[in-house]
């Protein structure tokens, strides 16, 4: 919290510490931290380039050592290797075709989201895993304005194992706290504990239909696991409203939409 300007450490302007393990091509696409709500169905104001508050930094620590070519590294697809001279950056293309020729990533599925997302991470900025090194970003701009430029993910690992924590730190009061803002007529639930009602939520594909042989979980646009015949079911904490999508991995279709009703603590859904 010192590093960010504050004074002491303030529970309600932080998430807490979340601990990352990625084991061997283990990733995560390219996300912001920030919370998008555009048609304000929360409780919690998110609109903090007015009234309300948002995650408006991250610092992630790095608690384990990934050499050269083992993956890992915290990529932000906006960014350009700073050390990098412009008439010597790399485009994707040619990052794909030279993994591809040294044979680095060929347990990747070729033309894979994790093989292309390599690629990314070897022709954008990318930070590589070294432990007590840490990478600290914004999602906001001075004005409250949601920063584009830290679009990020997490390269998958290609040797070895990964461990990390993300701190994320808001500019104000997050939801539940006293002091966080709220969007007008969207009242509290009755039993929502710190501003929203949590909700317990399973996904288990039981293998009957062939629709969902090979299939992935996503909130929203961003990947959450892996959801085929052979998964094991995906335990999640969610809320009303929230958006879950399973789709096919061979091309990203659609195949089923799932939002979260208010009216129950726990849930389960079965394809």
């Amino acid at each position: 919290m010192k590093v960010l300007g504050f004074d002491t450490y303030i529970e309600s302007f932080t998430d807490g510490l979340q601990v990352l393990r990625y084991n061997k091509t283990t990733a995560y696409i390219p996300h912001m931290d920030w919370i998008d709500d555009p048609q304000k169905r929360e409780v919690h104001n998110f609109e903090s380039s007015r009234l309300g508050t948002n995650r408006f930094a991250t610092i992630l620590l790095y608690m384990s050592d990934l050499g050269e070519g083992d993956g890992g590294e915290t990529v932000f697809k906006n960014g350009w290797p700073i050390d990098v001279p412009v008439e010597e950056r790399k485009a994707k293309s040619q990052a794909l075709e030279e993994l591809r020729a040294s044979g680095e990533a060929s347990f990747l599925k070729t033309g894979s989201w994790e093989e292309l997302m390599v690629a990314d991470c070897r022709s954008r900025l990318a930070v590589r895993p070294h432990s007590a090194r840490a990478v600290l970003f914004y999602s906001q701009h001075p004005n409250g304005e949601e920063d584009t430029s830290s679009l990020h993910g997490g390269c998958p690992v290609l040797h070895g194992e990964k461990w990390a924590a993300n701190l994320w730190v808001w500019n104000g009061p997050r939801g539940g706290f006293i002091g966080s803002p709220k969007n007008k007529g969207r009242e509290e639930k009755p039993d929502a504990t710190q501003g929203y009602a949590q909700i317990k939520a399973v996904f288990r594909n039981t293998g009957k239909d062939p629709k969902f042989a090979q299939a992935k979980l996503y909130f929203q646009e961003t990947y959450w696991g892996e959801f085929s015949h052979e998964d094991p079911p995906l335990n999640v904490n969610t809320f009303e409203g929230h958006e879950w999508n399973i789709k096919r991995i061979s091309d990203g279709k659609l195949l089923k939409q799932i939002i979260i009703p208010g009216d129950r603590k726990k849930l389960h859904y079965e394809v």
